[in-house]
């Protein structure tokens, strides 16, 4: 988002499990786990990746005209698909099984339906413009997407693989959002 607002910025990686003494000192203060990102803005951490979004698009260029239905696809991506994704990734309890992972996976295929069909005959998920929305879902579908070398096949959902193609293809995307650093 700060990209796309061209809004300049340090940016400063946060290791996996490693985390920095800045991260471990606000987290332990603040009674939050560590986790990424966080928006520092004169001193003022701000944790949570859709606040940092809503925050940063003053003008509205990016916020959706229905802040219901962002607030439901917020919550859906939080609390219903990310916990599915981490668990097709990783396992019940990080203990991955290759039986169980099936179940999973077929978890997962019904919740991407849901995304499939919401983006049947749009461009976007809510109106004919990337919003705060397609921003926040988007990483989640790149992560099943590049989970144990692209196994996850997207064939059963063409809305979802022409709705990231116009996303992840973008030079925005690839030159910022990708940049090594």
């Amino acid at each position: 988002m700060l990209h796309l607002k061209g809004i300049e910025y340090d940016s400063i990686e946060e290791p996996l499990r490693e985390w920095t003494g800045w991260m471990k000192d606000w987290s332990e203060k603040e009674g939050e786990r560590p986790r990424v990102p966080v928006l520092c803005i004169d001193g003022v951490p701000y944790p949570e990746s859709n606040d940092i979004s809503l925050l940063l698009d003053e003008n509205e260029e990016y916020t959706p005209k229905d802040t219901e239905q962002t607030e439901e696809w917020f919550s859906w991506c939080a609390d219903v698909l990310k916990p599915q994704i981490d668990i097709y990734k990783y396992g019940v309890n990080r203990e991955f099984d290759v039986e169980e992972n099936k179940k999973h996976e077929a978890v997962l295929r019904e919740m991407l339906q849901t995304l499939e069909e919401s983006l049947e005959g749009k461009t976007y998920l809510l109106e004919e413009r990337l919003t705060v929305v397609d921003i926040a879902i988007i990483p989640f579908i790149r992560q099943i997407m590049r989970t144990r070398n692209g196994i996850f096949d997207f064939s059963a959902y063409p809305n979802i693989l022409r709705w990231a193609g116009s996303i992840l293809d973008t030079e925005w995307f690839q030159e910022e959002v990708m940049r090594k650093r």
